[in-house]
């Protein structure tokens, strides 16, 4: 991932397919419309940012299809996120993802390409680190292992809450993930030469919320120089299995919190 940020990509992005309730169109088919407040604190709360967003999710279950497209703006950060996935195998799985950030005027982009027949992913993205706006571009192509099952945001989302992710013996839930390749001690402004895209596990460790709902923990340091690997960030599910908010706490006393409300 090229990102300055909370692991945008990856974090903002799943939040962006949290969905909420849905509204059943047709006895296979439904129609999601939800709400969603960010709230994002940078230097131990000198930045702040607040965004406010709408997701749409469209799943045909005779077809076996989704699409979900979401937009989100506020002062001086606004995102768009859009995808489109299959069912396959019996589980969802992703054809085409897009993701764009801005935060003061800083940009990233990611689009990935999944060509199951072919067997091969296409990852691009583009961003800029957030102090020192230096690049980081990737534009590379793998190919998917047999066999595996490999997630965007969205696909995960629909999985979990259709019971199609199937824990392990530990009730950890494995799935794997396209992600720009870095060094293990990359830090917020650190660039390489030249980028390429990897294939690697991701992991959410289910657990009890406080309040005794479904919740999970993920390492996003795996995706983010700005991420902690002793402070996993977490999710609340809501009874339907779709999450109701999530919280990170990352580096320089930066913190995000993303809340969900059904439209």
């Amino acid at each position: 991932m090229s990102t300055y940020l909370i692991g945008r990509r990856h974090f903002l992005a799943l939040a962006l397919a949290a969905l909420g309730v849905p509204s059943r169109t047709a006895a296979e088919s439904r129609i999601t419309k939800t709400s969603y407040a960010a709230d994002v604190g940078i230097l131990y709360g000198m930045l702040t940012f607040h965004l406010n967003g709408t997701i749409e999710e469209v799943v045909d279950r005779a077809a076996g299809q989704y699409r979900v497209t979401a937009n989100g703006r506020g002062t001086g950060i606004a995102s768009r996120y859009q995808s489109t996935g299959v069912l396959r195998d019996g589980r969802w799985a992703p054809v085409q993802s897009e993701s764009w950030f801005d935060i003061r005027g800083r940009q990233s982009r990611t689009e990935i390409a999944f060509d199951w027949a072919g067997q091969r992913v296409v990852y691009r993205a583009r961003g800029e680190t957030f102090f020192l706006r230096r690049l980081r571009i990737v534009d590379d192509t793998l190919p998917l292992p047999a066999g595996a099952h490999v997630d965007d945001v969205m696909s995960a989302t629909l999985n979990y809450a259709d019971g199609r992710w199937r824990p392990q013996s530990d009730g950890t839930l494995r799935t794997q993930v396209i992600r720009r390749r870095r060094a293990d001690d990359e830090g917020p402004d650190d660039i390489a030469d030249s980028y390429r895209a990897e294939i690697v596990p991701f992991d959410l460790a289910t657990l009890v919320d406080p309040s005794g709902k479904r919740a999970a923990a993920f390492d996003l340091s795996r995706f983010s120089s700005w991420a902690k690997p002793q402070n996993p960030a977490r999710i609340v599910f809501t009874d339907d299995r779709r999450p109701e908010s999530i919280t990170g706490s990352l580096i320089l006393g930066t913190s995000v919190l993303i809340r969900f409300s059904s439209s």
